[in-house]
């Protein structure tokens, strides 16, 4: 009996805590909603900036060098709560690359910079087509169509007009354009015969020639076909200052991760024995690129509430 008394006020005993601790937490959590409620739940915005914009690949043959770009974007945000949002919009953004195929000119010692496996049907004899480059750079540029999907936190400090705030989530990524182009430089181009042990590449040597010479790059242009569709990480944090209860400023340091591959698979060589010019991003030169982002953005926020002339929470 003693044992049966003692279970049952211990119960009753941990029922008064767990009573205890659950209309303290009701309380505290309505007084912070209630305390500190804000009075619009839904803002816009508009945001400009720049910084790293390249697009990532590495090159068999080449040199890759990182580009920079720039960035705008409207916003919305539908908060949650007074600190917690989610956040979307619609933004476009520029991402660039260079590619440089630089070499020594070509000797017995020196490896070749592409070689295709050939086939002379003339002479019935298989050959190497050989390209050397020097000083050849190629320049891309893509602009992407983005569409962010982020949660938002905000944090006004109390008695300031500053409030910081970070996001952090993923961006559907639309190609919009995407052209690549020669800059200068030139390359030479040989045929390498097994039967002879030798390359050919003077026109006195008639009965091999295949168009061997040395060609400038003639500033051509052409379009990079990317996969339709990339997602990307993003995240980004800054601050606000309110000017009024209808607009604040902002500024923010963002980050951006392709997380999925926007090369399209080729087998066609950069050049090929036709002559023809295929692009870096169009060729069997690499076999994965993605895009990334790093810099700094500013741009102003508006409160929909105050910008139709409305106050309160809005009701369903």
């Amino acid at each position: 009996m003693n044992r049966l008394n003692i279970s049952n006020n211990g119960k009753a005993r941990m029922g008064s805590i767990l009573k205890l601790v659950l209309a303290t937490t009701i309380v505290a959590v309505s007084a912070t909603t209630y305390g500190q409620r804000r009075n619009s739940f839904q803002y816009v915005s508009a945001d400009y900036g720049g910084g790293l914009h390249s697009i990532q690949y590495s090159p068999i043959d080449g040199k890759h060098k990182v580009g920079a770009g720039m960035t705008f974007n409207l916003g919305y945000r539908y908060f949650l709560s007074d600190q917690w949002a989610i956040s979307s919009g619609i933004g476009l953004s520029t991402y660039n690359a260079k590619t440089i195929y630089n070499s020594a000119k070509p000797d017995n010692n020196r490896k070749y910079d592409i070689l295709i496996p050939s086939y002379d049907s003339i002479n019935q004899l298989d050959f190497e087509f050989r390209t050397y480059f020097d000083n050849f750079k190629e320049k891309q540029k893509a602009t992407i169509l983005e569409i962010p999907i982020q949660a938002y936190y905000e944090y006004a400090f109390p008695q300031t007009r500053f409030e910081v705030f970070g996001k952090a989530g993923f961006k559907i990524g639309i190609p919009v354009s995407s052209k690549y182009k020669l800059m200068k430089g030139s390359y030479e181009t040989r045929g390498y015969y097994p039967v002879l042990g030798h390359e050919i590449y003077s026109t006195s040597d008639s009965v091999y020639v295949h168009g061997y010479g040395i060609y400038e790059a003639e500033k051509q242009k052409g379009k990079m076909k990317l996969n339709p569709v990339n997602l990307s990480l993003a995240i980004e944090g800054g601050g606000h200052f309110r000017l009024n209860k209808m607009i604040r400023l902002s500024a923010s340091l963002y980050f951006g991760y392709c997380l999925t591959n926007i090369h399209k698979d080729s087998i066609e060589p950069i050049i090929n024995e036709e002559y023809v010019y295929n692009g870096t991003l169009q060729s069997n030169q690499i076999d994965r690129a993605s895009l990334l982002s790093l810099g700094l953005k500013a741009g102003v926020v508006f409160d929909i509430n105050e910008l139709l002339n409305k106050k309160g929470r809005p009701k369903f």
